[in-house]
């Protein structure tokens, strides 16, 4: 029920007194709302109405028809130019106010009330009781189709100007301040647009938009939208936005909700400007951004997105909820999560199957969980595409994650193939990642893993290897991949997990080609400090021939006689043990250089000796021992009688002359060696033999006094030797030194 007031200038009012009064009123309505309706009652004809204007004139003057609060309720006022009151003075009107509660304007805009039935002609007599209304009716001269077809006859310049107006009331309702002045000549336009923004405007948001349609003195309202004539002075410093309707309006920055709008009332889409409104008090933007997707596929920033998610998360109109469905490609993360939290079926299954999408090429998203079959199959071919195509492996395992979430189907054979892949270019953190792998996939990735790292170039393969990732592989079964499974057994004995020997034994076990070289690389690191005898004595008894299967084992005794040298007792056992492993090629040729090196001192037939000593000129012997064996064999041989060592220089080839004579011509050598290379030299000059090098050191000697001196009587008793030393002296020492003997 709604309460009515008059309001005029009266001879004698209800109280008794003369002037602009409340006249009349519905009965049982409350006191104190006379003083919160009364400021509504003001009307100033506008400036150019003439001082004592006719009938038709007054008729022509613009109705002020305003609305707002009064107190808890809503007030409708209605202000009409009457001409002279009582006393025959001009400036009197006719005030009339119908007082509601919220719930008798339901779905009807206040605008509406324009030009309806409720609206009197004239003043009730003073003091008259007015009847209550019990059914508000609102006029019909402004429906949505006819403003409809007002805006497209003013074309594109009134589409502009309802972008623009669109706009500032919404800022002005958001922000809860700022005024809109709107200025024409024709009333009736002022009226039009208030109806096109209220019909914009969803029903809960429009009972906040005060209005009045004219205003002789704009400064004194407190309406948020104020029409006037362009005749009416407007103060420079009024606090509001002035918009001179007759002429373009200034460009704004437009949002989704006026663009939006002004686009609906372009196309005469009714239908949507209803449903834009169904919003109820939702912030106009976020609604217009949700028609605007669902009903034209427009593309909505992150941040509306955000807004809609929150929006949505609170209900949306029913008819929201299927268009969301259909236009779930175009949603963000989480907006289509919200969706399929909270919307129905027909809109979830499609939602949670884009956020399954997204959350595959993002795997940092939160997948929906289990999809419909109906769905099923789509989102799992995008997963076996994005297997193929993931930049890394943490985002192959984001893909597993979201596919193990949505229960999609994944062939085992393509991860593996996937993971191997990735896994050649670096694995990064491998015991993480394994860790991050969701069940039912671990053994496709492990298996990638190897696959790839053991094609992998070492330095990718070593750099996945960390200490942590290493302690879980030296668990697992790496037979499939033969070199990094060398790797792990090398880190193993750094880590003190495991001996060498055994790491070893375990590396020649491995299946398959293996990359040689990759693992030769592992023995190498294992190896890198020098053999000890117990452990040669494991390899040997475990590997045996196989020793010389990679370069670094087959050096190992090589190194090891190296070490300990040949004094070493163990170097003869481990000599002698390689020596009856069968082995064949240099790591047999340095174990029977080293015994026939510490044998060359036994005494034996001169053949087989010089045989011995034919054979080990010839082996092919580590490079560092090789040296040290031929210099240790030439002293043993140096024990021998003078005449076998003539004999090894006479028989013996050019090879084990220079090396016997290289080792023998010691500069340190002492006098009975002396003495003995210089018999040498002189018998074999005897057997026709002359060996350039034992001869010059030989003359070079007997040329010396210092040095001769002590092996002089040794040879002076020998007739031969004698004759030997006077032939090497040279022929100016023999007339120089008596001592000679003059023989």
């Amino acid at each position: 029920m709604a309460w009515q007031l008059h309001y005029t200038s009266a001879e004698n009012g209800p109280s008794g007194r003369a002037g602009f009064q409340i006249v009349a009123r519905s009965p049982g309505l409350p006191p104190e709302l006379d003083a919160q309706v009364t400021p509504y009652f003001t009307y100033r004809p506008p400036p150019t109405t003439p001082t004592a204007p006719t009938g038709e004139e007054i008729a022509a003057m613009p109705i002020a028809m305003s609305y707002g609060p009064a107190g808890d309720r809503l007030t409708l006022t209605r202000c009409v130019y009457l001409g002279q009151d009582y006393s025959g003075r001009y400036g009197n009107f006719l005030g009339q106010a119908v007082v509601a509660d919220e719930v008798e304007l339901v779905g009807v805009r206040p605008v509406e009330f324009w030009q309806a039935s409720l609206w009197a002609g004239r003043p009730a007599p003073s003091g008259a009781e007015l009847p209550h209304l019990d059914d508000l009716l609102p006029g019909t001269a402004l429906d949505p189709e006819s403003l409809g077809e007002w805006l497209n006859e003013h074309g594109g310049l009134a589409f502009e100007w309802l972008g623009v107006l669109l706009e500032l009331v919404r800022r002005s309702l958001s922000t809860g301040h700022g005024r809109i002045v709107l200025v024409h000549p024709d009333a009736g336009e002022i009226v039009r647009w208030i109806a096109v923004i209220s019909y914009s405007l969803p029903w809960e948001t429009v009972l906040r938009l005060s209005f009045v349609t004219y205003s002789g003195d704009p400064a004194a309202n407190a309406q948020l939208i104020v029409g006037t004539t362009p005749d009416v002075w407007i103060p420079a410093d009024l606090d509001a936005t002035v918009l001179q309707l007759t002429g373009p309006p200034e460009p704004i920055e437009a949002g989704r909700f006026s663009t939006t709008m002004r686009e609906l009332w372009r196309a005469a889409d009714f239908g949507g400007i209803d449903e834009l409104a169904d919003f109820g008090p939702a912030d106009p933007e976020t609604a217009a951004a949700v028609v605007a997707l669902c009903l034209a596929g427009a593309t909505l920033s992150a941040e509306e997105q955000s807004a809609v998610a929150a929006l949505a998360a609170g209900g949306l109109p029913d008819w929201v909820w299927p268009l969301l469905g259909r236009r779930a490609d175009l949603l963000d993360h989480p907006l289509a999560r919200t969706v399929a939290a909270h919307g129905p079926a027909e809109a979830a299954a499609p939602c949670a199957a884009r956020c399954a999408v997204l959350a595959l090429r993002e795997p940092c998203l939160q997948p929906p969980g289990p999809l419909t079959e109906a769905f099923r199959h789509r989102v799992s071919e995008v997963a076996r595409a994005e297997l193929t195509s993931s930049r890394d492996l943490a985002h192959l395992v984001g893909v597993l994650r979201v596919a193990r979430e949505c229960a999609l189907s994944l062939p085992g054979a393509e991860v593996e193939v996937a993971v191997a892949g990735l896994a050649r270019m670096g694995v990064g953190d491998g015991q993480a990642l394994l860790e991050r792998v969701p069940y039912g996939w671990h053994e496709a990735v492990f298996a990638g893993l190897l696959a790839g790292l053991e094609a992998a170039p070492r330095r990718t393969r070593e750099a996945a290897l960390t200490p942590e990732f290493c302690r879980d592989l030296a668990g697992r079964d790496l037979s499939a991949a033969p070199s990094l499974a060398a790797a792990v057994l090398a880190w193993q004995v750094s880590a003190g997990e495991l001996d060498r020997a055994e790491a070893s034994v375990r590396i020649l076990s491995l299946g398959g080609d293996g990359q040689s070289a990759e693992r030769e690389a592992s023995l190498a690191a294992i190896w890198s400090a020098e053999p000890t005898a117990a452990e040669l004595h494991r390899l040997l008894q475990a590997l045996g021939k196989r020793l010389e299967d990679f370069y670094t084992l087959a050096e190992l005794p090589g190194r090891f006689f190296v070490r300990a040298g040949l004094k070493d007792k163990d170097v003869r056992e481990v000599a002698a043990l390689t020596s009856r492993a069968g082995l064949r090629g240099s790591t047999a040729d340095d174990a029977h250089a080293v015994l026939l090196a510490v044998g060359m001192a036994a005494e034996r037939p001169f053949a087989r000796l010089l045989a011995d000593v034919e054979r080990l000129s010839e082996l092919s012997v580590y490079a560092p021992l090789r040296e040290q064996v031929l210099k240790w064999a030439a002293k043993q041989l140096a024990r021998h009688p003078t005449e076998v060592r003539i004999d090894l220089l006479r028989r013996g080839s050019d090879r084990v002359r220079h090396w016997l004579l290289a080792v023998w011509l010691n500069p340190k050598a002492d006098r009975g060696e002396q003495a003995a290379l210089l018999e040498i030299a002189i018998r074999l000059h005897r057997h026709k033999l002359v060996i350039g090098v034992l001869e010059e050191w030989a003359r070079a000697l007997v040329n010396s006094r210092s040095r001769f001196g002590a092996l002089e009587s040794r040879f002076k008793a020998d007739r031969d030797l004698w004759a030997g030393v006077q032939r090497l002296v040279e022929p100016r020492r023999r007339t120089l030194l008596p001592w000679w003997g003059g023989r």
